[in-house]
């Protein structure tokens, strides 16, 4: 069984706007909204509907001019909507022009045919085709185990083994796990990645939407010659999405504005002061900035210098 697990949103209306967008698309599910009386991960406020639905809004940061509210809905609140609910709120925003991001999106496949073990095998094996790093130092996150044994899963058997693919920090991440009885594989999307693959599920009608998760599954993690994998893609396509390093993007962005602003400048110092005598003064300034400027805005950026 294919379903929708978690999906958060981020729109930017006001509160009043985006309640009334909630009593469109999620209130027959999920009920009304109630003020909890404080706030949370920076939002003053927050409403909550039935099984943890919530709208965060009233955003702490005073620099931030673009009204805006976060609605979450988690795993257990999607089990409560009809799953097209999802895409038919991105369709009325992308029909009305009302800028929004989706954030985080997980969609499930219940049933499959493998055991976390398996999965497990299939990572440390030459049949992973992926770029999730396998080294076994404590610092790698991108492969992780929890088992309990002794515990009993949901259908009464004993023993539960969870096994995660893909870094927390990472904007993609594959959960193979079997508290529940049988084996459920959760992908998990955040971010650009989540926004994207959403516009490309959600375009679609609803028979199609299992595939075109796996074929996005498929390009996160793929394995060669492994009859259950092959079994559970039932011939889906690899997908071919690609999206740009925010780190590359940026770089990207300062080195047009060096270009646009700074190199006229740079040229006619160099024809004053001379080439050698130029680059000399241009290497102390850089080399004091390193020493005496705050670079924390550029902290990710940096991070492609490592």
């Amino acid at each position: 069984m294919f379903s929708v697990h978690w999906f958060a949103i981020t729109i930017f209306q006001d509160v009043e706007k985006v309640k009334a967008l909630w009593a469109q698309f999620f209130a027959l599910g999920l009920g009304v909204l109630v003020e909890k009386g404080h706030g949370a991960r920076r939002y003053k406020q927050i409403l909550e509907a039935l099984q943890g639905a919530k709208i965060y809004f009233d955003y702490g940061d005073e620099k931030t001019k673009v009204q805006h509210c976060h609605i979450e809905v988690p795993g257990s609140a999607c089990e409560c909507l009809l799953p097209t609910a999802f895409q038919d709120l991105v369709s009325h925003l992308q029909t009305n022009n009302i800028r929004f991001s989706v954030k985080r999106a997980d969609f499930a496949f219940d049933g499959v045919p493998f055991s976390p073990q398996d999965f497990l095998d299939g990572l440390m094996s030459e049949n992973l085709v992926s770029l999730i790093k396998r080294d076994p130092s404590p610092e790698n996150e991108s492969i992780r185990i929890e088992q309990s044994p002794f515990k009993l899963r949901e259908n009464g058997e004993v023993g539960t083994m969870t096994v995660y693919a893909g870094s927390k920090s990472s904007d993609r991440m594959v959960r193979v796990y079997n508290k529940r009885g049988d084996t459920r594989l959760e992908f998990q999307m955040r971010d650009e990645r989540a926004h994207e693959v959403c516009l490309d599920v959600f375009s679609k009608s609803w028979a199609e939407w299992e595939n075109t998760v796996k074929a996005h599954v498929r390009q996160f993690i793929d394995f060669v010659n492994t009859d259950w994998w092959v079994a559970f893609l039932a011939m889906t396509q690899k997908a071919e999405l690609k999206i740009s390093s925010a780190r590359r993007v940026a770089l990207s962005k300062m080195e047009n504005w060096v270009e646009r602003q700074v190199i006229v400048s740079l040229s006619v110092l160099e024809d004053v002061k001379g080439k050698e005598e130029a680059r000399f003064w241009l290497n102390g300034l850089t080399t004091k900035a390193r020493k005496t400027r705050d670079r924390s805005r550029y902290a990710s950026v940096l991070q492609l210098a490592q």
